[in-house]
């Protein structure tokens, strides 16, 4: 069965450790350990995780600690804070250095679950844009197209909106305003991005042949 991703665990007590392994483990989730805030950065810095649960208070570098570094080695991490003594002003202090939620122990299953479902979503959307922008930015560096206007801006918000659909999608406009670019990024940031990009000229299909040659 594919996971449906991965999660790191950074605990300094083990029965939580455990407890938590178990509960996303059995839903699914591929887990990594680690027992202090050290462990959990050098693990990060090899592996990019697509959730860290890290406990606020930890021996040796803390839990609020380990954020800072790990939002620094990766702004778009999704890292949820758990503690059981969790305080307004240390929610919003984790919050503040980027933390995606804090949770007070104990919990319930449901929860842990609920957010890491959320958190993964959230990332691998996220993660979808980027690759998406990258995709634009490389098709228009190479057709020579440049563009950063707000009409330009609109296109990429579509062409997100569009790629994961299996519809067919009709792109009209003039001769010469970009329509294989566009569908070219919509291929490259769809599900369908290993199979091949096929081009077909229909002007040069005859009428009657059109419909049978598509």
């Amino acid at each position: 069965m594919a996971k449906k991703g991965s999660i790191l665990i950074c605990d300094d007590e083990e029965i939580m450790r455990d407890v938590l392994e178990t509960i996303l483990s059995s839903a699914g989730y591929k887990v990594d350990l680690a027992k202090t805030g050290e462990e959990a950065i050098d693990a990060y810095s090899q592996t990019s995780f697509d959730l860290v649960l890290i406990d606020v208070s930890m021996p040796g570098i803390g839990g609020l600690t380990a954020l800072e570094k790990l939002i620094e080695m990766d702004p778009e991490a999704a890292i949820l804070m758990v503690t059981a003594y969790a305080t307004f002003d240390t929610a919003i202090s984790a919050w503040e250095k980027g933390a995606a939620g804090v949770i007070r122990k104990p919990f319930q299953n449901e929860q842990i679950l609920a957010f890491a479902a959320r958190a993964i979503k959230g990332r691998k959307k996220e993660e979808e844009r980027r690759n998406l922008r990258q995709a634009m930015a490389k098709s228009v560096k190479r057709d020579g197209f440049i563009g950063r206007s707000d009409v330009m801006e609109d296109i990429f918000r579509l062409v997100e909106r569009v790629a994961p659909a299996r519809s067919t999608v009709l792109i009209s406009g003039e001769s010469g305003t970009g329509k294989e670019l566009v569908a070219k990024a919509i291929h490259e940031a769809s599900p369908r991005v290993d199979n091949p990009f096929v081009v077909v000229n229909c002007s040069n299909i005859p009428s009657e042949l059109l419909e049978s040659e598509l």
